[in-house]
């Protein structure tokens, strides 16, 4: 893995993990944090990932107390679905 090209690549992969931190990551690809840092920026599926884990943090809330909630925790799950159907289909996140 000499190129930048190529640690962009893994960076990707080891990001969408979700496994490691930004620092982490920086260690491994042996390049700055300030590098990640601009890369995660850039990276068009960081917003959707947000979006996800905020949708998957309301959901498990949910999910606490389940009654009453049904109907919403149902169309959040529908939402979950659809929003990774999204991101896989626009290309952003490799098949892990």
């Amino acid at each position: 893995m000499d190129s930048l090209a190529d640690k962009k690549k893994e960076f990707q992969k080891l990001f969408l993990t979700g496994k490691y931190t930004q620092k982490e990551i920086a260690n491994i690809l042996q390049v700055s944090r300030v590098t990640i840092n601009q890369w995660v920026r850039d990276y068009p599926a960081t917003t959707y990932i947000r979006v996800r884990n905020a949708l998957a943090k309301e959901l498990e809330r949910l999910s606490k107390s389940p009654k009453g909630n049904e109907e919403m925790i149902f169309k959040y799950i529908q939402h979950l679905d659809l929003l990774d159907k999204i991101i896989r289909k626009a290309k952003y996140l490799p098949k892990i």
